[in-house]
């Protein structure tokens, strides 16, 4: 009563109806009546007029209360007024969201600037090394060197570029970005890779499709630092209304706790990336037994037809040796 200044003589009833938003009010009916079928603790969250008119968000916990004879007497509950906390968590997430973004638009940058100018020039290097190798009868073997020097340099650049800012996640969508980094980074790392991907929607949304790329790419290099292995599994589906990617390896495993503590193992990056899409990650690993990074992420408004060439099930085994 003193929160929204109702009239005590008023009485109870439903009256209380009369000062929850009216988009809330079926919400909570259709709650509490089955919390009475129930008779079951139970808990909602709506928003509440307060007495100079303002609507405040509301989270309302409610027991059952018995008679001393056992029968049911009613709920007794009680209500926090949750905006502040709200709105202070929204604030926390609008700039974890813009903080991703500046990182993914300097990301975008430098991956132009190493395409466009370093590797570019690296190339013209190599071309006029070998050039000048093939003129110059009798001239020192180690021209040859040099030039496979550059030419490694200019592959390792071009994956870096590749790495920090997909064109094929733009163009080609996350089924191919992820098949084809998963490619490159067998070569780089010389480790096996298999890739499977099976029915995942098209045209998912630009937000969803770099949660998916980035959270491959920090749980492959986290395998490849810390598991002692060199073969791994990358599988991406679609499922109802989610698409879940797992990457997955038979390594010396760790302790999940311990690392959240520490924050180590990119794992503070990858939960805060599907937070932000509105997904799940878990994580389950102990040593010895190997770990597994699960995402799933539920898309809205994506095609049900899945990308071309991910049929009923797509495999790639994608391998890299010395």
């Amino acid at each position: 009563m003193a929160f929204t200044g109702a009239d005590l003589k008023a009485g109870y009833g439903d009256s209380w109806a009369a000062y929850v938003y009216p988009d809330d009010v079926k919400g909570i009916l259709d709650g509490v009546s089955q919390a009475l079928k129930d008779r079951q603790p139970f808990s909602m969250e709506y928003r509440l007029r307060r007495s100079d008119g303002v609507h405040r968000r509301m989270f309302d916990v409610a027991s059952p209360r018995m008679n001393g004879d056992g029968s049911f007497a009613g709920f007794i509950g009680s209500a926090i007024d949750v905006t502040d906390q709200k709105l202070a968590q929204q604030a926390l997430e609008k700039v974890s969201g813009q903080l991703i973004e500046a990182q993914e638009n300097e990301r975008s940058r430098i991956a132009r600037d190493l395409h466009d100018d370093i590797c570019q020039r690296l190339a013209l290097l190599s071309m006029e090394i070998e050039q000048a190798n093939r003129s110059a009868n009798g001239s020192p073997k180690n021209l040859e060197e040099i030039r496979k020097h550059c030419s490694e340099i200019a592959g390792d650049v071009q994956s870096l570029s590749h790495e920090l800012h997909s064109s094929k996640l733009d163009y080609l969508g996350v089924v191919a970005a992820i098949r084809g980094f998963c490619s490159e980074f067998s070569k780089q790392h010389k480790v096996s890779i298999t890739f499977t991907d099976n029915n995942v929607p098209g045209h998912l949304s630009k937000d969803i499709s770099l949660c998916l790329f980035r959270v491959t790419q920090e749980a492959l290099h986290n395998a490849v630092k810390y598991s002692g292995m060199n073969q791994f599994t990358v599988r991406i589906s679609g499922a109802a209304n989610e698409v879940q990617l797992e990457v997955q390896d038979a390594g010396i495993g760790f302790d999940v706790a311990e690392a959240k503590k520490s924050r180590g193992l990119g794992l503070v990056s990858m939960h805060e990336r599907v937070h932000l899409v509105h997904g799940r990650l878990s994580v389950e690993s102990q040593t010895g037994m190997g770990t597994k990074i699960l995402a799933v992420v539920p898309f809205a408004g994506a095609s049900a037809a899945p990308l071309e060439g991910a049929g009923t099930d797509s495999i790639a085994n994608l391998t890299a040796v010395s």
